[in-house]
């Protein structure tokens, strides 16, 4: 029989000492109280991973969201590597903090409790811990994702296999999330390095062609979508030489968001759509002429105002807030850097913003409500010397100028 992977294991085994010690400095508690806790948040995590993976819709999402955030790297899955940068652990909390409802729904709450009563810690600490561990838990099933060739049904194997494993997590925690672990036939275990085989029984003889055959059909049907799945990607419109978009900074990870209108977009947790509904929703914001919110997944043709097709998704969820809101009016500004003749740059920030604008346009908002500007090499937001300051001065943004 296949050998399924211990999952909690292997996430247990990435917070050692030297891991636990950083992350208690961070959050105020001991290293002792944190590694007890840490011990309920893997459960917790891994217990809500199986329940969202029980059914097939729920496997897809959960996969989607896997591939989205390129979570099969070891940027995640190594919890030492993460933490080890002055910036490491506050990254991991924000990223992970805003999965913490895409995994658990409604039963957050209950398991923020839950930690803080099991483990004797402040009820932030608690929260920060489950924020902290998930992109490393998410790492670690990504790369077994990865593995199996991204399908939604070995996904649903893998983790309706960690149930044996469930068994040892502390009392409470099955029954806020709703997961079983078995309880006849008996399972019995069998330790080989990180993974364990079951083996009691004869059911496993009928179940494991069934399981090689979902398995099968599950890598063909979703073999052809990966190309659909947007990569994390964090960058910057170019307005210079070069039309390929540059790293700047993380726009965090893809969250799910339902409009008035009930559509659910999907974007990064730090990205312009996440701040513009920020900006929109909050009433004691005012409007001003100095809040722009840059965009970070528009792409232009080298040297041209051309939009390319990369850029469609952002354009599209900028489209579906403004018509969720349609009391709000926008203005589309574009930047360059200081390098190059400035009539020239003027002229291709004006025409970059204005096609920007357009595209919006064409997808279903007033002409009224949408207003562009070029700027050209005005209002830098980074130091011309550098080429990074450069790359971040090249860039699309919006402004509010109607709420």
């Amino acid at each position: 029989m296949v050998a399924v992977p211990n999952l909690l294991n292997m996430a247990s085994n990435e917070f050692r000492s030297d891991v636990v010690n950083r992350i208690s400095g961070a959050i105020g508690e001991s290293s002792s109280t944190t590694q007890a806790a840490l011990n309920g948040v893997n459960s917790a995590i891994l217990g809500g991973l199986v329940s969202k993976a029980s059914t097939s819709q729920g496997a897809k999402d959960l996969l989607d969201l896997l591939q989205r955030n390129r979570f099969d790297t070891a940027e995640f899955s190594d919890a030492a590597r993460a933490v080890s940068s002055t910036e490491g652990i506050p990254r991991l909390i924000e990223t992970g903090g805003s999965l913490l409802s895409s995994i658990f729904g409604s039963r957050l709450d209950a398991v923020i409790d839950w930690l803080t009563s099991f483990a004797g810690i402040k009820k932030t600490s608690a929260s920060s811990l489950l924020s902290l561990a998930v992109p490393v838990v998410l790492g670690i099933v990504g790369k077994q994702a990865s593995a199996s060739g991204w399908s939604a049904s070995s996904l649903m194997s893998l983790l309706s296999g960690q149930l044996a494993y469930l068994e040892t997590a502390p009392a409470g925690l099955s029954s806020i999330l709703g997961f079983k672990t078995p309880t006849s036939p008996r399972v019995a275990t069998y330790e080989t390095g990180e993974t364990q085989r079951a083996v009691d029984g004869d059911w496993w003889k009928w179940l494991l062609p069934l399981l090689a055959l979902a398995t099968i059909l599950g890598y063909f049907l979703f073999r052809d979508r990966q190309s659909e799945v947007p990569a994390v990607a964090v960058v910057t419109p170019t307005i210079g030489a070069s039309a390929t978009p540059a790293v700047i900074e993380s726009p965090g990870a893809f969250i799910e968001r339902r409009l008035p209108t009930g559509v659910t977009l999907s974007f990064p947790s730090n990205g312009v759509e996440s701040k513009l509904l920020a900006f929109i929703e909050d009433p004691a914001r005012m409007i001003d002429r100095e809040t722009w919110f840059s965009f970070d997944r528009l792409e232009f043709a080298t040297d041209s105002p051309a939009l390319l097709p990369g850029s469609a998704e952002q354009l599209r969820n900028i489209a579906e807030i403004l018509k969720a809101y349609p009391n709000v009016s926008v203005k589309i500004g574009g930047y360059t850097d200081n390098i190059g003749d400035p009539t020239r740059n003027m002229k291709l920030s004006t025409d970059r913003a204005t096609n920007t604008m357009n595209e919006i346009a064409k997808l279903g908002i007033a002409p009224s409500r949408l207003a562009a500007e070029g700027y050209g090499e005005q209002h830098p937001v980074a130091d011309n010397s550098t080429e990074e300051g450069r790359q971040r001065n090249r860039r699309i943004a919006i402004r509010v100028t109607k709420k």
